[in-house]
């Protein structure tokens, strides 16, 4: 191989490499720069009636304190964990900021907490559950409610030990609240919640997601360059 062949040679070695370490250096301001989950401290949210919190965990019941709801039957061994006394139904209500018989026209006191969080539209708000009840099925209940100027508010339901999801649609400021009631129009037998693992994990930002499209076009055809001048 001659002098000046080799120096071809090495010239287009170089300018593959820069090329490739440019892509990887856009890739690397792109699509190397995920959404990440922002963790939410249930242990800190607002509460009423019977609520326990630790940092990044809460437990509410509408057990009373000393049982007196769970002296027949309590299987699940659900008890009172604060001392304090569950919240008549109209008054968690208020506090949830729902519309009155939002939490069930059966519903009679319960437990909850709440928070301010501002959210843009495609963000996801989740939580690891575990609901218990001694109460007949459907009596007693866990929730969530999402509360927005705009869009009113809902009430979603909880159930069994499992990982709760809501994508919301509408960007704003909302209140969101979790909570157990006792249902079935009496205050026998308790049910509990417990609650962890809170997540608020944004949408991916639009410039990321059209500076990794750009990184994959540029590279494709920079394959389609390399292969005809093979």
């Amino acid at each position: 191989m001659s002098a000046k062949t080799l120096l071809k040679s090495l010239l287009k070695c170089s300018s593959r490499k820069a090329v490739v370490l440019s892509l990887f250096s856009l890739g690397s301001l792109t699509i190397a720069s995920p959404s990440f989950a922002a963790s939410l401290d249930v242990g800190s949210w607002t509460r009423s009636g019977d609520v326990s919190q630790t940092p990044g965990q809460a437990t509410l019941t509408n057990a009373f304190p000393g049982g007196v709801d769970d002296t027949a039957a309590n299987p699940n061994n659900i008890s009172n964990v604060s001392g304090n006394q569950p919240t008549f139904i109209s008054n968690l209500e208020t506090f949830l900021g729902v519309n009155q018989g939002a939490l069930g026209l059966d519903a009679t006191e319960g437990s909850a907490i709440q928070t301010p969080l501002s959210i843009m539209a495609g963000d996801v708000f989740s939580f690891d559950s575990n609901f218990l009840t001694n109460d007949d099925p459907g009596f007693d209940r866990a929730f969530v409610t999402i509360v927005n100027s705009t869009i009113g508010n809902s009430v979603i339901p909880v159930t069994g030990n499992s990982r709760f999801s809501y994508t919301f649609t509408t960007a704003g400021n909302y209140n969101v609240g979790i909570g157990v009631v006792d249902g079935g129009n009496d205050f026998t037998r308790s049910s509990r919640l417990s609650v962890s693992n809170a997540n608020l994990e944004p949408v991916p930002e639009p410039l990321t997601i059209l500076g990794s499209l750009s990184a994959l076009g540029f590279g494709a055809g920079l394959r389609r360059r390399f292969r005809k001048q093979a």
